[in-house]
């Protein structure tokens, strides 16, 4: 009798183990997703930014040139713009070594959730 009690045990706590992982991995997943968006996106104003720069680049210096700021467009010199779209792409640039960072995180706590759990299945095996 004391073996089958055991058994149930054993049962209930991989069960809520098992529970537990999946939630995480699920989560955990979302948010690599999240921030693999949030990459393509990042990417995507860097190449914008870049275009915006050649295009600019081949204007005459006397060309009037505006900026969009919100609603509203703003006569600026075509120095600053450039400057502006530069502190814009480095701005994303590091915000998706950020990023990069973070999904390195998730993904050794997924292997580290996994790998705990594997130690656990063994550990009730042996018993």
């Amino acid at each position: 009798m004391a073996t089958k009690e055991n058994t149930i045990i054993v049962d209930l706590e991989l069960k809520k183990a098992f529970q537990e992982l999946q939630n995480k991995m699920i989560t955990t997943t979302q948010q690599l997703k999240v921030s693999d968006a949030q990459i393509e996106t990042l990417k995507r104003q860097i190449t914008h930014s870049k275009l915006v720069t050649k295009e600019i680049a081949a204007l005459p210096s006397e060309t009037r040139v505006f900026q969009g700021v919100g609603r509203m467009f703003l006569l600026q010199p075509i120095s600053t713009i450039q400057k502006n779209l530069d502190a814009k792409m480095k701005a994303s640039e590091e915000k998706i070594k950020t990023i990069d960072t973070n999904k390195g995180y998730l993904e050794r706590s997924i292997k580290e959730s996994e790998d705990s759990l594997r130690e656990l299945v063994l550990s009730k095996k042996g018993r």
